[in-house]
Formats: C-alpha cells, sequence, structure tokens
C-alpha cells in the first residue's frame, strides 16, 4: 500500500531535495506504523507520535524531510499491555520483533534490510545476532515517571532506578550511593539483596511491579534511560513533560494517514526542542552503511558477504583495527 504520494518521483520539500529511495524507506516506516496501529486499536491501547516523528507531523504534515525513521510513546502502563499482546499479534512473515525491553521495542519490517555501521559490534557481543532482524524498524518507547520537584516523586524515581539496578547488576547500587547528596536508598538494601537473589523473570517482575506501584506517585513523565543523567551528576538532555498535556489526544495529518498526538503537542515540542519551528538539520546519519526497502534482510544475508562489507567500512573509517 502507498502511504506516500508520488513515491516513485523526486521532490523538494522545505527547500531539501527528498530521492524517491527516501519516500520509499518513509512508506515501509508506515507500513510498520499501520501494523502497531492496527494492535494498538484492536486492544484500546493509547499511543502518540513521539521525537521526530511529532516534530515531523507539527511542522512538515509528515516525515521531516532528512529523517527517515519514526518513534512512538505510551505511557508505561499502555506500553506494558502492548508488550504483553505482541508476540500474539505479529505473524513473523512480514512484522517481527527486533528486540523488546524494559525501555523500548522495535518491530521490524521483514521485506527490507538496514545494515547498521555498529553491526560488527553487535556481532561481537550478541550469538544470536543474525537471528534479529536487520531491517527497517520503529521504535516504541514507554514514558516513566520522572523527579516533578516533589520529594515523593523523586523517591519514587529513585526507588525504579534501584530495582532496576538491583535486577541487572545489584554492585552498581554502591556506585549509586555516591551520587546522592545522603548516600541514603530509597528501597531498603535487604530487600534489593533478595530482589537480585531471584531468577531473571522474577527480578523483571519485581521491577515491572514497582514501576505500576509508583505511578501516582508524580505528577511528569519521561523517557527512562534519559532521565538517568539524574544520577550521574550530568545535565538532562530531555526534560520531563507534565502527565496533563496528554489528557487529551488528537490527531495530525502525517502524510496521508493521520497520527496521534497529545492534545498539548506544542508545550512537548518546546519542552524538547526549544524553538521546534525552525527546521535544524542536524547532518546525522540516517539509514545506516547500506539498506534496502526492496530486499528482504535473510534474502541479503544469503546473497552478500555483510562481514567483508563491515571490512571494508572498518578500513576506511577504523584502521586502527586492522593494524
Amino acid at each position: 500500500m502507498a502511504f506516500i504520494k508520488d513515491l516513485y518521483r523526486d521532490e523538494i520539500r522545505d527547500g531539501y531535495l527528498v530521492m524517491s529511495d527516501m519516500k520509499k524507506v518513509w512508506n515501509r516506516q508506515l507500513e510498520i506504523w499501520a501494523e502497531v496501529d492496527r494492535i494498538c486499536r484492536k486492544h484500546s491501547i493509547q499511543y502518540w507520535a513521539g521525537w521526530g516523528t511529532l516534530l515531523g507531523a507539527a511542522r512538515h504534515g509528515g516525515f521531516i524531510p532528512w529523517d527517515e525513521d519514526m518513534d512512538l510513546m505510551l505511557m508505561r502502563p499502555e506500553y506494558d499491555r502492548f508488550c504483553a499482546v505482541l508476540d500474539d499479534e505479529l505473524n513473523g512473515e512480514v512484522f517481527e520483533i527486533k528486540h523488546k525491553t524494559f525501555d523500548a521495542t522495535c518491530v521490524a519490517h521483514s521485506m527490507t534490510t538496514v545494515i547498521e555501521s555498529n553491526y560488527g559490534l553487535q556481532m561481537e557481543y550478541c550469538d544470536r545476532i543474525n537471528d534479529t532482524p536487520q531491517a527497517m524498524a520503529i521504535d516504541i518507547h514507554p514514558l516513566d515517571i520522572a523527579p516533578d520537584g516533589t520529594e515523593n516523586s523523586l523517591l519514587a524515581f529513585e526507588a525504579m532506578q534501584e530495582v532496576m539496578t538491583a535486577v541487572a547488576d545489584i554492585s552498581q547500587i554502591y556506585t549509586m550511593t555516591h551520587f546522592k547528596k545522603d548516600g541514603r536508598l530509597a528501597v531498603d538494601i535487604e530487600t534489593l539483596r533478595e530482589i537480585a537473589a531471584l531468577p531473571f523473570q522474577e527480578r523483571l517482575a519485581e521491577l515491572y511491579r514497582y514501576t505500576h506501584a509508583l505511578w501516582s506517585q508524580s505528577s511528569e513523565v519521561g523517557y527512562y534511560p534519559k532521565m538517568l543523567r539524574i544520577f550521574l551528576g550530568e545535565p538532562l538532555t530531555e526534560r520531563p513533560y507534565r502527565k496533563e498535556w496528554f489528557d487529551e489526544t488528537i490527531y495530525l495529518p502525517f502524510e496521508t494517514v493521520e497520527m496521534p498526538v497529545p492534545k498539548e503537542y506544542e508545550k512537548w515540542l518546546t519542552r524538547r526542542y526549544g524553538d521546534w519551528r525552525t527546521p535544524v538539520d542536524d547532518g546525522g546519519q540516517r539509514l545506516g552503511l547500506l539498506h534496502s526497502a526492496d530486499i528482504p534482510w535473510r534474502e541479503f544475508f544469503r546473497l552478500v558477504d555483510v562481514q567483508k562489507i563491515l571490512d571494508d567500512w572498518n578500513r576506511k573509517h577504523n584502521p586502527q583495527l586492522f593494524d
């Protein structure tokens, strides 16, 4: 299905040349979005366009001309419901899960290929990399509680972080205390040790239990990985958002479809980007080392020596690896 007008024609958008190849990528992204939207509608799960996708909807009525990916955001309770039904909803023939974790889910289009420049690093750390879709995908992120200036919200946020650390590596708890003004933990250390001693799936269950139990302790939310900078003494790259901004959903035109956004999306964008109405191309690498909107990634890997492509790229960009 064509979600992009004049799919096979180049055009100028906002003074920027958009090639037909980019349009094909956009169309694949919207094919994935349509499947995610179907699942969310079926299960009455509320989601919104986020980050560059929300910016594109508000400023361009579609994709940002130099950007190719899509980001969606859900409140934590809705995100967990989405993850719970996703495996049963996707048939794996066209759409598949690239990864599904506490802080992000990535749904991929199996009829496409994307080889990232860090693919070699992925191979080094993941034994199952060849079973992970190397394909075009959209990212789906949960919003968790963030400190809103009240003591309760900060304690709740700290408790969530401490439980997550107990799930992953409890030894880091002692490092974490150095970044706190009073050096105290929000969760009793014995409780954290008990969580750390559980089998992994039970540890995860405790983490989810805490995130849901603490949900009402703050009036603001944020994307959890970016909020962790609080503990590192670093400035936040993304400030929290008011929960009330998401109380009502409206729809903005996005290419040929309608995209759900928070009614107070302008406040969200201002909080995130400042002067969001002025386009700024950040010049970042977008479509990976190589990509195809037409070739399934499994077929690509069967026919192409991907390792040679990566070695050639690294010889050019990281010659020290071959000294």
